[in-house]
């Protein structure tokens, strides 16, 4: 990787993650992508580095999901110190599983928005990269020499493509 290498900015991503039916919205120095009401995913450049941190409100997602589970321990105990019959017992325990559950469905959720993040932020590194490529038509090659046709590579990538370990 060259240093020349330059890095897309967050507005180019903004409009890539426009493209793909994401709600980015850019918000002082980050932008920000909305997934529900109150949860969103931060993210920014820091370094040539994308960092994306998942929130909900106004805290982290980690902070904001002990907040939740203590408030749910809180109620789930006083509703316990309570004499109540069998059927409020068992919708308790649903109560806490469903909790539980819904808690595993925001992390898994914001883990696939952070992925389709990456995936447009790799998609617009490899655009770059390509664009700063010389073209083969102004490569110098001998008179005579077919040129390379779209797709083919250097002789050294395609002939360590074709070697395979074979076993002994």
């Amino acid at each position: 990787m060259s240093g020349e290498d330059r890095v897309p900015t967050l507005e180019e991503l903004r409009r890539e993650l426009d493209a793909l039916g994401m709600v980015a919205v850019p918000f002082r120095d980050e932008i920000h992508i909305r997934r529900s009401t109150l949860e969103y995913i931060k993210v920014r450049v820091d370094d040539g580095v994308l960092r994306c941190e998942p929130w909900i409100g106004f805290f982290s997602q980690a902070k904001s999901t002990w907040l939740l589970l203590a408030i749910e321990m809180v109620i789930l105990w006083s509703l316990q110190a309570q004499r109540l019959p069998l059927n409020a017992g068992l919708a308790m325990a649903f109560a806490g599983i469903l909790g539980f559950g819904l808690h595993g469905l925001r992390y898994t959720l914001a883990e696939v928005t952070i992925g389709r993040v990456q995936s447009a932020w790799l998609e617009l590194r490899a655009r770059q990269r390509m664009a700063q490529l010389p073209s083969p038509s102004s490569s110098s090659s001998p008179p005579g020499t077919p040129a390379l046709a779209e797709g083919d590579g250097p002789i050294s990538e395609v002939s360590a493509h074709m070697r395979r370990k074979t076993p002994v």
